[in-house]
């Protein structure tokens, strides 16, 4: 922590790590094997592209060293994912368009490995400055104006919704609602793909699923949803939703990722098979608002805590 903590956070020395991480992975590109049934979730990176005359990060200094860290062990393991799914707050707190494209920079390791990346929406996003950067995204989407996609892995689909509620005409630097919502649009389009789902689907947005009563009745009467997995809070908790208390009755697993930078700071691994999902958080330590030399000892005690945390999903 002591370390990440320190002054001499630099991006620009920083991308150059980055780089040479990069020509390393490219290096061994077709030396290491892609597991298709294997991806890391993620939420709230919180990347920002504002820097200061010195090529200094003006907020979070230590932010895109720990988001660099991850993808170090990220492409140390020894099957790579074939997935990496961020489930919103991808920019610092405007959803800055600086802020997508350094995060695209910070993307291009994991890409160069063969890694394929999906993000949604946050309340610290904005859609089009992240249509901007990511045209990927605009043109995969399946409901117009929102970002939207399916990634297909080979047991399970995984629908990655757009949960934020962006006011209109806001100027640069203006932030937006903090709570989440489910346009009718994307409540229509779910409700069609549920009834013609032939394998279980997973679904994930950035908040929880409380603030989003309309998705939750979608769930409610669709057996194809297995789990609903979400971020915005800072936290791992592997909880679940009882949305159908009378016959038939039905609960959701309800998982909430913790941020790549405070609070529960990490990612976690899932893997799939034909009859459930499997997934394991990876803790690299809690801190807020920032890491300390010495940290209290309840700080670390969380870390202890949720040191083999796993949520299993059955099909």
């Amino acid at each position: 922590m002591a370390a990440i903590g320190g002054a001499a956070l630099v991006p620009k020395a920083s991308a150059s790590v980055l780089r040479d991480v990069a020509d390393r992975v490219e290096a061994e590109q077709g030396q290491r094997r892609v597991n298709p049934s294997k991806t890391i979730l993620m939420g709230d990176i919180h990347i920002s592209g504002d820097f200061d005359e010195n090529g200094k990060p003006k907020h979070y200094p230590y932010n895109p060293i720990c988001f660099e860290q991850q993808v170090r062990e990220i492409l140390a393991m020894r099957e790579l994912p074939a997935n990496l799914i961020i489930l919103g707050d991808v920019a610092w707190d405007h959803g800055l368009e600086e802020d997508y494209r350094y995060a695209a920079e910070l993307f291009k390791p994991l890409q160069q490995a063969g890694i394929r990346i999906t993000m949604a929406m946050g309340n610290h996003d904005r859609r089009a400055p992240f249509f901007s950067v990511f045209e990927d995204h605009l043109k995969q989407t399946r409901v117009a104006g929102r970002v939207v996609s399916v990634v297909e892995l080979p047991e399970v689909d995984f629908v990655v919704l757009d949960s934020l509620d962006e006011l209109p005409n806001l100027k640069r630097g203006e932030s937006t609602n903090v709570d989440g919502e489910m346009d009718q649009a994307q409540i229509d389009w779910l409700t069609g793909y549920l009834a013609t789902a032939k394998r279980p689907v997973i679904l994930g947005a950035h908040h929880p699923l409380n603030e989003m009563p309309n998705l939750e009745a979608v769930i409610a009467k669709s057996d194809a949803a297995v789990a609903y997995i979400y971020a915005h809070l800072h936290i791992w908790n592997k909880g679940v939703r009882i949305i159908r208390p009378k016959d038939p009755k039905r609960m959701v697993p309800a998982v909430c990722l913790p941020s790549t930078f405070y609070g529960d700071i990490g990612y976690a691994v899932m893997h799939t098979s034909k009859d459930k999902a499997v997934i394991e958080y990876s803790s690299n330590g809690f801190w807020w608002p920032q890491p300390v030399e010495n940290p209290p000892k309840e700080w670390a005690q969380r870390q202890q805590d949720l040191a083999a945390e796993r949520c299993t999903i059955l099909f």
